[in-house]
Formats: structure tokens, sequence, C-alpha cells
């Protein structure tokens, strides 16, 4: 056992009154033992509370380059994926020989269909509004 030492303390009559009934309710206490614990305890209280203050930048900082890392590779897939659908446009525009009115109306229908859908597009969805609202009828003229 660890070598003990006595030290004078002063507590209020409210404090030795609610040490004294929770010395009645739970056996195995004495004054000395109830303070010795409860002081152990307090002691890993701070404890915690000065890594949890060291650990939390460093968690911060963590969760901060992998957010900056999958940004990153998000960008960059969807600037693969804009330079596809830019390449897949002039072929298809040269293809089928639309003139400036034609390409102007099918740039403004197809911000349309994507505002009116959020950005999330069902390609039969927009076949159907395509078919429905007949879009490239006298278009080309």
């Amino acid at each position: 056992m660890e070598e003990s030492k006595k030290v004078p303390i002063i507590f209020t009559r409210d404090q030795i009154e609610s040490m004294d009934n929770f010395i009645k309710e739970n056996e195995g206490y004495s004054r000395s033992s109830f303070v010795r614990e409860a002081v152990e305890y307090y002691l890993g209280y701070i404890d915690m509370n000065e890594n949890v203050n060291y650990i939390s930048p460093l968690i911060n900082q963590n969760i901060k380059l992998i957010l900056s890392r999958f940004e990153a590779k998000m960008s960059e897939m969807i600037f693969k994926m804009a330079v596809e659908v830019c390449k897949s446009n002039i072929l298809t525009a040269y293809q089928s020989e639309l003139s400036d009115r034609a390409l102007d109306y099918l740039d403004r229908t197809s911000k349309r269909i994507v505002a009116e859908h959020n950005g999330t597009l069902d390609l039969e969805d927009t076949q159907k509004y395509l078919d429905e609202h007949d879009v490239f009828g006298d278009v080309n003229g």
C-alpha cells in the first residue's frame, strides 16, 4: 500500500453532511477513503480534459486533410467528365450540322432541364420531356 500523509482539509457543513450521507448509503467508505477517491477521480477528469485539448486539434486537422484530398479528387473527376462531355457535344453538334440558333436553344433547354431536376437527370425522363415538348421541332431551320 502506498504511504499516506495526513493533511488538514477544511470543508463546509453541507459538504460534510453530503459526504456522511454518501458514506452511510455506501458501505466500505470512510471520510478519508471518500476524499482520496474523489481526488483521484478529479485528477483523472483534469487529465482527460488536457488530453482532449491536445487530441481534438489533431483530429480536426486530420479531418480537414482528408476532406481537402477528397475535394481535390472530386474536382479532378468532375473536370475530366466535363472534358468528355464537351468532346461529345462538339462531335454531336458537328455531325448534326446544327445552326448557331439551334445550339443556343439546346444550351438554354439543357440548363432549364437540369435546373428543374436539381442537377439530377434520368435519361428516360429526359427523353420523355424532349418528346412531349417537341424540343427539336423547327429549331434547326
